[in-house]
């Protein structure tokens, strides 16, 4: 007989058993250990155990939904951190069950909308987000590459190029009301990461020209640039001096639906790897005001 449970009621171990088995099949291959496992889907990821449901038969971990809720494009949001079923025993409604109790679990917590990531080519899962109403939102593309060894030319003296902190960048990311960053690169992300480069370029009067965030491992995961100072190097600049911070060459960024970023990407030499993934949502409460 199949159970759910809800993931403070089971053992780490157990959670963690369901998701290898529930990806041992899966088209990009999952190895992690246990530590691994939990530092970056509990962690960084935002999913809690109170948000999140396993599917047992009799003491066989078998499915699993993992669930987070935070501030995100100006509403409470339920973000599923992942859903999987053991490849025997798919088709027999575990994953309808999972997004059902996700979804409640959700209203529960007066979230104003789900949200998930899901790889563009698995028509199967696309069609069963979209069977439970969700709707594509975003798509995701991924670049990757090395940023050139030279040192971009010399910025004017009228730029000021400095370290800053991770409040600075937050504080200034709260006033782009209108751009979508994806989850996994918003600034709660890497709030509590201790090894990100930070830095801005200022005019001499302290407006704020551009900033940048960018991981231990490279992962570009906040670029702005004033569009009046655009096409001026002050791109290049933010992030060969956030390469060199980091000591680093090769650098990667997931892109959702920026045009103009995804110019300069090009520009710069990273090439666009082949996987592409849908952010798709369900509003919860879509006659809320907008």
């Amino acid at each position: 007989m199949i159970t759910y449970m809800r993931c403070n009621d089971v053992s780490m171990e157990h959670i963690f058993q369901a998701f290898s088995l529930g990806f041992s099949d899966y088209s990009i291959r999952l190895t992690m250990d246990q530590d691994d496992f939990v530092a970056r889907f509990f962690g960084p990821e935002g999913n809690t155990r109170n948000h999140s449901f396993l599917a047992m038969d009799e003491n066989q971990p078998i499915g699993l939904i993992l669930g987070g809720v935070r501030q995100f494009d100006g509403y409470k949001t339920m973000r599923c951190g992942t859903l999987c079923v053991a490849p025997a025993y798919r088709g027999q409604g575990i994953s309808n069950k999972l997004l059902e109790l996700h979804k409640q679990t959700a209203i529960s917590a007066d979230c104003q909308q789900l949200w998930l990531e899901v790889i563009k080519d698995n028509h199967r899962a696309v069609k069963l987000y979209e069977k439970q109403g969700y709707q594509p939102r975003y798509t995701l593309k991924y670049y990757n590459g090395t940023l050139p060894s030279a040192p971009p030319a010399a910025l004017s003296s009228s730029y000021i190029l400095k370290e800053v902190t991770f409040d600075d960048v937050a504080a200034f990311r709260k006033t782009l009301t209108d751009c979508h960053i994806h989850w996994q690169s918003d600034t709660p992300y890497y709030a509590t990461s201790t090894q990100e480069a930070f830095l801005g370029i200022y005019e001499v009067n302290q407006t704020c020209l551009g900033m940048v965030s960018m991981s231990a491992q490279g992962k570009i995961n906040f670029l702005w640039v004033d569009p009046k100072h655009r096409n001026q190097g002050l791109g290049r600049a933010l992030l060969h001096r956030a390469a060199e911070i980091q000591k680093i060459e090769k650098v990667y960024i997931c892109l959702s639906d920026n045009d103009s970023l995804e110019g300069f990407i090009q520009k710069i030499g990273l090439s666009k790897d082949p996987i592409e993934q849908y952010e798709m949502c369900m509003p919860l409460n879509p006659s809320s005001p907008a």
